[in-house]
């Protein structure tokens, strides 16, 4: 089974280059929200008592106070001179909301996949509060879009180190890790975050990513699981799934989560092509190639020849049916062999 991109690993290991390129590689970029929250300590002043004087039987009469003499009025005194509680925090309340300010501005443009403006003002964050953990966590995933992977690392590692059990620090740097061919510092780092942080769901989609690339792992599966139970409208977990459930050999299991995802999304690409695949695997060329063909739909024929060499499609490579949807394809070049 096959779902795009393909990610890169080193040269000279076909089969790994192959089990990797059936991944259903689902980049989340999670939006990173600054919330602040003011905790207001309200303090009670302690009741003394009340004195409750006794009903007088007659109304007292006023005694007559004699006025002061000129001489014995009391001097008007100065009001001493107030002095403002400086506060060093406060001080630096100017540079924080400068900060803050780009920092959302950074958020916006990521958003919108204008990784250079985004860039731009998490840097500019940075410069006005070099301590803000929340800008560098974004600039991080900034150069991941950008495919800047060592600076990445080198921006997320800083983040942790401002705050080192930010949960989206752990799991960012874990994802960059993988992305760096660290596979093994990557799900150390991811399932570090899941034991310090077991309700913070986005971890579960990088750990059932990178549990992905051990065929036939039940981990891989079970976290899978829990990813689409937390969030079941995302296509990336439940394709995944899919994946994990075809090379644990249950085919129906994983037809059945597919069906669930085109329900959702009728243009999915993974899920249409890894249909066509479970056919393949079953040497029901008939069944295959409409899936293929509709998979075939999404994309330029350039980039689908790419999927031609998956492995699943073995079993149906010589058919007929196969051989005419590669005409089909594309008539002039030759058909692609698997790798």
């Amino acid at each position: 089974m096959s779902a795009p991109p393909p990610s890169p690993h080193p040269a000279g290991d076909p089969q790994r280059t192959a089990v990797n390129r059936r991944i259903g590689v689902f980049v989340a970029v999670f939006t990173l929200l600054l919330a602040g929250a003011i905790a207001l300590i309200l303090r009670e002043e302690k009741r003394r008592g009340i004195l409750i004087p006794p009903t007088p039987t007659e109304t007292p009469r006023p005694v007559p106070m004699p006025e002061p003499r000129p001489a014995e009025r009391p001097e008007p005194r100065s009001a001493p001179e107030s002095r403002v509680p400086s506060s060093p925090a406060l001080e630096e309340s100017t540079r924080m909301e400068e900060a803050l300010t780009a920092y959302r501005q950074a958020g916006a443009h990521l958003n919108a996949k204008r990784f250079d403006q985004a860039e731009e003002y998490a840097l500019a964050a940075l410069r006005a509060y070099p301590k803000m953990a929340a800008a560098q966590r974004i600039l991080g995933l900034i150069y991941l879009q950008q495919g800047r992977v060592d600076r990445a690392i080198q921006v997320l590692e800083a983040s942790l180190q401002t705050e080192p059990f930010n949960p989206e620090a752990l799991t960012n740097l874990a994802f960059a890790y993988l992305q760096a061919q660290n596979p093994g510092l990557a799900l150390e780092l991811i399932e570090t975050c899941r034991r310090l942080h077991p309700d913070y769901k986005p971890a579960l989609l990088q750990h059932g990513l990178m549990l992905l690339t051990e065929p036939g792992s039940e981990e891989a599966v079970e976290t899978l699981r829990e990813a689409v139970a937390a969030f079941p409208s995302l296509p990336g977990p439940r394709n995944n799934l899919a994946v994990a459930l075809a090379r644990n050999g249950d085919r129906n299991g994983a037809r059945e989560q597919l069906e669930i995802l085109l329900e959702l999304d009728p243009d999915n690409f993974s899920a249409l092509f890894n249909m066509g695949a479970l056919y393949a695997q079953e040497t029901n060329a008939p069944a295959a190639v409409p899936w293929l063909r509709r998979a075939m739909e999404i994309m330029s024929p350039s980039q689908f020849r790419r999927y031609l060499t998956d492995p699943d499609l073995t079993p149906i490579r010589e058919s007929p049916e196969f051989k005419q949807f590669l005409e089909e394809l594309d008539p002039v070049f030759p058909v692609p062999r698997p790798e």
